[in-house]
């Protein structure tokens, strides 16, 4: 096939899937569906607004009978299970929304699907394309950084809406009592454990260190914010990997602040981190004395050759569907296949089981048929030729780091 066709399922998030689609040379958009009506018609301008025509439908079975080749699955959490199940069984190939799944069984099911149907599934973890992972990635295999023992990711997001009506509008449960409204219901995520929801810190640092997860201790902080009463403030989750490493993720979705994701990495002989309130690179490689302070360098989250008009943060969406397309279309194995996804996902499954029983340590298996051997990201995503420039490190106040 000259270019892989492609469905969307659910356009409020998968609206950025829609139009990176349109945009993604090696993909035909043959059509979308959603049930409600403002994310089909904000849909439709934006098809007309690119001087395309995409039949928009309200139920899935519309959109299967489409026969399109692949289907990008962005319904909510507790639905991507069964909807990745239907598309595999009609003959499609899927690129799915995160969580992925909800369950360590539901993961199971699909990987199960997956080899029942012979057709490929990628997790569409966006935070994994990251423009400055790609440097990252190099400096580690070129051992600037010396061996790499820990690792941080934080991902920092207050969602107190987690009320929906049947339009797609989401209130506060404050909002609810004050306008007296009625027929709303709890969105997806409201009762979701924090870091379960950690795909987009983890997932990133599992690639640059070429590793995965096995096990995990977490605790969970108080349950205080009355406009999310049912889940935990934050967790903090404590990984070992098969390499030995240590890597810790904060994910919070109740505290106020300014969102972000953060990302540091510990090496022996020199670090790096990256905050995305800074937008750059902090790094501290083995021939530069700690003395000197970090280096500052401006690597950020998109890439050069992102294509005109692409959306979605900070330039990376357009590269799950680029990936995704181009794989299949190669006859490849996908970037972030099914059991990949179980290394990102169940993790922070099975953290939460751990915070439930007070910490304990929790064992996080293998669901491949044969061990993990090296990750088949890079060989996708590529790694960058040039090496930007390093300057040192000031504070707002003129002081070095």
């Amino acid at each position: 096939m000259d270019k892989l066709k492609v469905g969307i399922l659910g356009l409020r998030r998968g609206h950025s899937h829609f139009r990176n689609f349109l945009l993604t040379q090696e993909a035909h958009v043959v059509g979308a569906a959603d049930r409600i009506q403002q994310w089909r018609d904000r849909a439709a301008e934006t098809a007309a607004g690119m001087d395309r025509s995409v039949t928009l439908v309200r139920e899935f079975e519309e959109l299967l009978e489409m026969k399109p080749d692949a289907v990008v699955i962005a319904s909510n959490g507790r639905q991507q299970k069964q909807h990745t199940i239907q598309a595999l069984e009609a003959g499609c190939h899927v690129l799915s929304e995160v969580p992925g799944a909800y369950t360590q069984q539901e993961i199971l099911d699909i990987a199960a699907t997956v080899e029942a149907t012979g057709k490929q599934y990628m997790l569409a973890e966006n935070s994994s394309f990251l423009g400055f992972l790609r440097y990252w990635r190099r400096w580690v295999v070129e051992g600037r950084f010396g061996a790499i023992s820990m690792a941080d990711g934080e991902y920092l997001h207050y969602l107190p809406t987690t009320m929906v009506n049947d339009n797609g509008d989401q209130f506060t449960p404050q909002q609810v009592r004050e306008q007296g409204l009625s027929g709303v219901r709890p969105v997806w995520r409201a009762d979701q454990p924090p870091i379960q929801y950690l795909t987009h810190d983890l997932g990133p640092l599992l690639e640059v260190l070429d590793d995965r997860v096995v096990s995990v201790n977490c605790v969970e902080a108080p349950w205080c914010n009355a406009e999310t009463p049912l889940r935990s403030d934050g967790q903090y989750a404590l990984f070992r990997t098969a390499k030995g490493r240590l890597i810790r993720i904060l994910v919070t979705l109740n505290t106020r602040r300014p969102g972000a994701h953060n990302y540091r990495i510990f090496g022996t002989e020199g670090s790096a981190e990256w905050y995305s309130h800074e937008g750059f690179c902090r790094r501290l490689g083995k021939t530069r004395p700690e003395s000197d302070g970090w280096e500052r360098v401006d690597i950020g989250t998109s890439r050069d050759d992102v294509p005109a008009m692409a959306s979605g943060h900070g330039g990376t969406d357009i590269w799950t569907a680029i990936t995704f397309a181009r794989a299949l279309l190669a006859g490849k194995r996908v970037p972030i296949d099914v059991y990949r996804m179980a290394d990102y996902t169940l993790p922070g499954i099975l953290a939460n089981q751990s915070a439930q029983s007070g910490g304990a340590a929790v064992y996080v298996p293998d669901i491949r048929r044969s061990p993990f051997e090296h990750t088949d990201f890079w060989d996708h995503v590529g790694l960058p030729e040039d090496e930007p420039p390093g300057r040192t490190y000031v504070t707002d106040a003129g002081m070095m780091s």
